[in-house]
């Protein structure tokens, strides 16, 4: 582990990301329809669109997971104003500037952490997790 300087002002740190999905575009009301965690994996479960009880979405499985956090996409707003924000990708691989980099400011030493963002137009997720995220299209019935 490597020291990193005391905490300064968390506003200034830049996200630098890159695209895991291709850019078709994050909707206004996607969002994060269910988060599972057991046994070191974590499901997140993303409703894109919905026909009337009909839901097309994602899932996205992240094995032997290290953490995670959901946030509203507001507490990110300093991840969208970063010029290097890869935008319209449902899942990006943070490279720089991500959750990890104010773990290791906030705690004052380095971990390097794999780290990626699941992005929505509402709930947005950061998950630790060294090895690729498994994919899939994920179809259910919207309930009330």
């Amino acid at each position: 582990m490597r020291v990193v300087p005391e905490a300064g002002d968390m506003t200034k740190v830049a996200l630098k990301a890159r695209a895991y999905l291709p850019s078709s575009g994050v909707q206004p009301n996607s969002d994060i329809a269910s988060v599972s965690y057991a046994d070191g994996t974590l499901i997140v479960l993303i409703a894109c669109s919905r026909e009337q009880n009909d839901v097309s979405g994602l899932k996205i499985t992240f094995p032997d997971v290290d953490g995670f956090r959901l946030l509203d996409e507001v507490d990110l707003v300093r991840y969208w104003n970063s010029s290097d924000f890869p935008c319209g990708s449902h899942l990006l691989e943070v490279l720089t500037g991500g959750w990890g980099m104010e773990e290791n400011t906030l705690q004052g030493f380095e971990h390097t952490r794999r780290e990626w963002l699941v992005v929505t137009g509402n709930a947005c997720l950061s998950a630790f997790c060294q090895a690729e995220p498994e994919l899939a299209e994920a179809t259910w019935k919207f309930q009330v």
